[in-house]
């Protein structure tokens, strides 16, 4: 195999779905769903559990047994905030698109750059919904380089990736 195959199986550039407007409300008023609701709940039942176990006698089969069904929750909730992330990642909502990128790559182990213009808020999160989307499927030792440009009424998110190894 010559260097320019070896290289372009390396590097490549990606092609997104687009993420609609709506479909970014829809996303987002999602995550706050789980968060607020069933995330609250399995919180609020780990604490219970926690505070139980302070009032009970010394049983220390019970005690094994309360630590075992809080570290149960504990993992419940990490799931259901893991979800909630891959739907919209609440970094999002505060610090804005390039942070939630850097969050989002950074829970994935993926090396990530990010440039480009600067776009209004909905584009931005249309944007980034769409490159976390793709993050998914991205291998770990991987490179992605994001970049926005705007032009004549469009706007464009070139992605390229770069394997690191192998």
């Amino acid at each position: 195999m010559n260097p320019i195959t070896r290289w372009w199986r390396r590097v490549r550039p990606v092609r997104l779905r687009p993420v609609d407007p709506v479909t970014c409300a829809l996303r987002r008023g999602l995550e706050r769903d789980l968060n607020d609701g069933p995330a609250q709940r399995v919180a609020a039942l780990s604490v219970e559990l926690g505070l139980l176990s302070v009032d009970l006698p010394d049983n220390p089969a019970l005690a094994g047994r309360i630590d075992q069904l809080r570290c149960s929750l504990d993992t419940v909730l990490a799931e259901l905030r893991e979800i909630g992330g891959a739907l919209y990642p609440p970094v999002l909502a505060s610090d804005g698109f390039e942070p939630a990128l850097h969050a989002v790559a950074e829970r994935h182990g993926v090396a990530l750059a990010v440039s480009g213009d600067p776009v209004d808020r909905d584009t931005a999160d249309a944007a980034c919904l769409a490159v976390v989307d793709h993050l998914r499927s991205v291998p770990r030792d991987t490179r992605l380089d994001v970049r926005v440009r705007r032009g004549l009424g469009s706007v464009w998110v070139d992605i390229t990736e770069e394997r690191l190894c192998g």
